[in-house]
């Protein structure tokens, strides 16, 4: 299950663990369940193959603990879930509102791809990329203020992000869902 915290109405960010105390979201594919639903989230244990699997009732010693509970939001296909990636790069050289920028990328390449997307310090500051500077991957950089040697200029990324599935879940998947069928 991977939990998500709401951040807009259709778009939550990808946490790998829920935070005590927290409200949080968790995104599953299952069966096909109705609003208003009691949810009940257990700690997860290793599931057997279908070829080691007897038939056996548990006892409460064997039982996995309760982790969460919770009720069933909404059923929404166009729900977003979204991971941030944190790229860091650290000056190299410092001109008043300018910085020359290293150890973000290591190809001109990739910091003409990244151009566009907007710039930040741990400072504060804001800022741009004005190009590639040399064959190393540094990158001239302008910023809204006065940037020192020692901050960290940070360039936050996001990709959208599925909920793992595990076939297991579900049993054997038919040869027609899968593209074998017919070769």
């Amino acid at each position: 299950c991977t939990l998500r915290m709401h951040i807009v109405r259709t778009v939550e960010q990808l946490y790998l663990f829920c935070h005590l105390g927290v409200w949080a979201f968790a995104s599953i594919y299952s069966r096909i369940v109705m609003t208003p639903s009691t949810v009940l989230m257990f700690r997860a244990h290793e599931l057997p193959l279908p070829a080691e699997a007897e038939v056996m009732e548990p006892s409460n010693d064997e039982l996995p603990p309760l982790v969460a509970s919770g009720t069933l939001a909404s059923v929404d296909p166009d729900r977003l879930l979204i991971k941030r990636i944190l790229l860091t790069g650290a000056p190299l050289s410092v001109s008043k509102r300018t910085a020359v920028v290293r150890h973000m990328f290591f190809q001109p390449e990739d910091v003409r791809w990244f151009k566009p997307v907007e710039l930040w310090t741990k400072h504060g500051l804001i800022g741009h990329i004005r190009g590639a500077h040399g064959t190393k991957g540094y990158m001239k950089c302008d910023f809204d203020g006065h940037i020192k040697n020692h901050d960290t200029v940070c360039m936050s990324l996001y990709k959208r992000q599925f909920p793992p599935f595990d076939s297991r879940d579900f049993g054997e998947i038919p040869e027609t869902f899968n593209g074998t069928a017919g070769h």
